[in-house]
C-alpha cells in the first residue's frame, strides 16, 4: 500500500478582544513556578474534572446502566521559559487511566510581534475549540459541531508547525501546515496504511497528504472579537491490490480532500454577559467515509452565558463566590449518517468556589441525525478544579 503526497492551502478573517471584569479573571490560569538549571523559569499546573451523566436514551438494569461518574480529564502541564525568545510546553492527560500526549511544542519569538511554533497543538479552526480550554468551556462539554470537525480531521490537535502574530493591536494571523493525521498520529516515510472505525464505519486513520490551515482575527474593540478559519486536509490512500501469487493487480485511489470555512464571533458586555457564535461550511470526501459521493455539511453553533460574581464569598458553602447560567443550541446538517446527534439544546446554571473551582449543572435536550430514534433527555454535570 502506497501513499502520495498532497499540498493545500486555505484562506481566513477576524478575531480577538478582551475579557471584562470576573471572566477576564477566569482566563488565567494558576501556576506554580520552580527554577530549573536550563530554563530562566518552569511554571507547572494541571486540571482535575469530575463528571456526572445521566441519560434517558435506554433503560438501566442489571446489565447496563445509564448513569454515573467517570474522571473526564486529569491534566498536568509544564510551562518553560527557556530564553526571552524561546519557550515550550508539555501537557499530558491521564483520564481513565489511559495517560495520552496533549500539548507538545516550542516556540520562538521572531520580530518582536511574530512567532513560530512547533510540535503537537490545537491549529485554528473553531472559537471553542481552538481559543476556549477545556476548563472554561461555556457549557460542560463542547459542541456536536466541534466534535464532528475533529472527527473530520479538520480542527482539535495536530503534529506540525504554525506561524502568526499582530499585524496590529487590533489584526493577528496564523498559519499551519501539519500532517493532518489527528492528535498522536506521525507520519513516517513509507508508512503503511492504517484504519479506524467509527460508529461502524471505516475511515482513513492515517494522512499522507497534509492540512494547511489559515485563520485571521480582528479585535474592533473590547467587547467584540471576530475570526474566520479556513483548512483544506488531503486524505487517503493508494491501495495496491495483489493475486495469489503476489503479483500487483491494480492500484486502488482513494485519495481526496476534506476542507471547511468556518467564521465564528465573541461579544463580551460588562454586565458579565458573554455570546459565542460559529458557524461552519465545509465538506468531506467521499473517500475518507466510504460512501458514494462527497458529503456536504453545514453546523451553527450559539452559547450565551450571565455571570456575577457575589459580594462576600459563603464560608458556609465552601467559599461559593459566584454564580453564572449559560445556554446554548447546536445544529448539523449533513447528508450522512455518521454523527448521531443533529440538534442539541443545553442549559444549566454553574457554581464558583473561588478562582479555580466551578461546579456546572447542564440539562441537554438532544435530536438524533436518524428521525426515526427517540429524542434523548440528559443531565450532565461536573466540577473542575484548576490546580
Amino acid at each position: 500500500m502506497k501513499r502520495r503526497m498532497l499540498t493545500a492551502a486555505a484562506a481566513v478573517v477576524l478575531l480577538m478582544a478582551g475579557y471584562s471584569g470576573f471572566a477576564q479573571e477566569e482566563k488565567k490560569e494558576s501556576k506554580q513556578e520552580v527554577k530549573a538549571a536550563n530554563s530562566e523559569s518552569i511554571s507547572l499546573s494541571g486540571r482535575v474534572q469530575l463528571q456526572h451523566l445521566y441519560t434517558d436514551q435506554f433503560e438501566s438494569d442489571g446489565t447496563v446502566t445509564n448513569y454515573g461518574f467517570r474522571m473526564r480529564r486529569v491534566r498536568l502541564r509544564t510551562d518553560a521559559k527557556l530564553t526571552p525568545f524561546v519557550s515550550a510546553r508539555v501537557e499530558f492527560d491521564v483520564r481513565d487511566n489511559s495517560p495520552v500526549l496533549k500539548d507538545a511544542f516550542g516556540k520562538i519569538k521572531l520580530f518582536e510581534n511574530y512567532n513560530l511554533r512547533g510540535g503537537q497543538f490545537k491549529v485554528p479552526v473553531w472559537r471553542e475549540e481552538y481559543i476556549r480550554s477545556s476548563g472554561e468551556l461555556l457549557l460542560v462539554e463542547r459542541s456536536p459541531v466541534a466534535d464532528f470537525l475533529a472527527l473530520m480531521l479538520l480542527s482539535a490537535r495536530q503534529v506540525g508547525a504554525e506561524f502568526g502574530g499582530n499585524v496590529t493591536k487590533q489584526l493577528s494571523f496564523a498559519i499551519n501546515y501539519n500532517n493532518g493525521a489527528g492528535e498522536g498520529i506521525h507520519e513516517l516515510a513509507r508508512r503503511k496504511e492504517s484504519t479506524l472505525t467509527v460508529n461502524g464505519v471505516r475511515v482513513n486513520n492515517v494522512n499522507n497528504g497534509k492540512m494547511l490551515v489559515g485563520r485571521i482575527d480582528f479585535n474592533p474593540g473590547k467587547q467584540l472579537q471576530l475570526g474566520i478559519s479556513a483548512a483544506v486536509n488531503y486524505i487517503g490512500n493508494e491501495i495496491a491490490s495483489f493475486d495469489s501469487l503476489g503479483n500487483k493487480t491494480g492500484v486502488k485511489n482513494t485519495r481526496g480532500q476534506n476542507s471547511v470555512i468556518a467564521p465564528d464571533l465573541g461579544i463580551y458586555l460588562p454586565m458579565g454577559v458573554d455570546v459565542e457564535a460559529g458557524a461552519a461550511f465545509g465538506t468531506i470526501t467521499k473517500n475518507y467515509l466510504n460512501t458514494k459521493d462527497d458529503v456536504d455539511f453545514t453546523g451553527f453553533d450559539i452559547t450565551g452565558r450571565w455571570k456575577t460574581k457575589l459580594q462576600n464569598a459563603s464560608a458556609n458553602l465552601g467559599g461559593l463566590d459566584g454564580f453564572e447560567f449559560a445556554a446554548g443550541v447546536s445544529y448539523l446538517d449533513t447528508d450522512f449518517d455518521l454523527v448521531g446527534e443533529r440538534l442539541v439544546v443545553r442549559a444549566g446554571p454553574a457554581f464558583y468556589f473561588g478562582k479555580r473551582t466551578r461546579l456546572q449543572v447542564n440539562g441537554e435536550y438532544v435530536e438524533p441525525t436518524n428521525e426515526e430514534e427517540d429524542n434523548i433527555l440528559r443531565l450532565r454535570s461536573q466540577i473542575t478544579v484548576n490546580l
